[in-house]
């Protein structure tokens, strides 16, 4: 857990706890919202090819998941975490303009 936390440059077991806690309910919540927004707005396996499918899933839920984390952060109250977490991840796909 020290590693953990020296690599996060975090100090306290009680905010590593809410950080995981963040990573496992925005997941979870990200898949559950997903498939039944896909099916909401017509795209689903029925009625698209299954390649396209999974390419406009994985697309959707990105998205979600990061809209989704920055929401659930601050319910726990670690924005400043993954704010940076977030701009580590998405300056690499072009996203660094909006974190400026």
């Amino acid at each position: 857990m020290n590693k953990l936390k020296s690599r996060w440059n975090i100090s306290s077991n009680s905010q590593l706890i809410l950080i995981l806690l963040v990573f496992a309910v925005n997941g979870s919540l990200s898949g559950l919202i997903t498939k039944p927004a896909m099916s909401y707005i017509g795209i689903n396996s029925e009625n698209i090819p299954l390649l396209i499918y999974w390419i406009l899933y994985i697309v959707i839920i990105s998205i979600v998941y990061f809209a989704l984390l920055i929401i659930i952060s601050r319910i726990f109250g670690q924005s400043t975490f993954f704010r940076r977490f977030a701009k580590k991840s998405l300056t690499p796909l072009g996203f660094k303009r909006f974190f400026n």
